[in-house]
């Protein structure tokens, strides 16, 4: 197990390379603190890549990456998992050049939701120099509400939303590519759709917000509660994710519990860490 540095925002191509690669814009849950975005995590693809979720902190790291960018994929509405879709949609909007429209694949009910959160911000007003006042979720970003267990294909990677436990209708998503598979658990309890999401997957990145089970109704997992799913469900390796801190004592710790129960590859993730899909790669 190990606990990465903070590395530069540096991933080079993957070039003849099929293999899939994870690189974390963002790990913390809720806000941002200084260093650590919220959740925002990038999925390499041979052919570009996609962007798994993007909350606050996640806009200027991803616009370093959008001219690889094939898709991104909202896991739910919460916003330390979706607010700075409108942010970045502004910054793509005043790049220079027509563009085709950025496709977003969001939860049912996102649309209304992420135009009324617009209409609050709009882009600026016409005049000399300026851009129109056009709408980011209708003119800068093609919005589409996916459903639970309908597969999205994305150049040559299959990405499958599945719904998870949490308080507000959330899915993870299963991504596979070139015979490798990851699971991103987005933000949920233990629930039997584990063994659809992370069956035999490569990488699980996982939540591990807690130190002990949730016994709310709000739908978070303990560290120990991912390992106990690496395990159960046959992963090649795990990546913790989902900071409540972000404290080294504290991360190690987290790393210790998953360990108890999960005897493969654990990993911390950290921002602009990049993981391969197997230690071997």
């Amino acid at each position: 197990m190990t606990i990465p540095h903070p590395l530069p925002a540096h991933v080079p191509p993957l070039a003849d390379d099929h293999r899939l690669r994870l690189t974390v814009l963002g790990c913390r849950a809720g806000m941002p603190e200084p260093g650590w975005p919220s959740s925002g995590y990038l999925v390499h693809l041979p052919e570009g890549a996609i962007l798994l979720d993007c909350g606050p902190g996640v806009a200027a790291k991803a616009a370093a990456t959008v001219d690889g960018l094939a898709a991104i994929f909202i896991s739910h509405m919460h916003v330390d998992h979706c607010l700075d879709l409108l942010t970045f949609g502004k910054a793509l909007a005043h790049r220079p050049g027509d563009r085709p429209r950025m496709a977003v694949y969001a939860p049912s009910g996102a649309t209304a939701t992420l135009r009324r959160l617009n209409e609050l911000f709009p882009l600026g007003t016409e005049g000399p120099g300026t851009h129109p006042t056009d709408h980011v979720f209708r003119d800068v970003f093609d919005v589409t509400e996916y459903i639970p267990g309908e597969p999205i294909e994305v150049g040559t990677a299959t990405v499958e939303p599945v719904r998870m436990r949490h308080r507000l209708p959330c899915c993870g998503f299963r991504v596979s590519s070139n015979g490798q598979t990851l699971a991103y658990s987005a933000d949920t309890t233990v629930t039997p759709a584990f063994e659809r999401l992370a069956g035999d997957a490569d990488l699980l990145l996982a939540e591990a917000t807690l130190t002990e089970p949730d016994t709310t109704e709000h739908g978070h997992l303990s560290a120990a509660e991912a390992g106990q799913l690496a395990a159960r469900h046959g992963v090649g390796g795990l990546v913790l994710t989902h900071w409540a801190r972000t404290g080294h004592g504290w991360l190690a710790a987290q790393a210790e519990r998953a360990a108890q129960h999960f005897g493969g590859r654990i990993e911390l993730a950290v921002p602009d860490h990049t993981f391969h899909l197997s230690q071997e790669s």
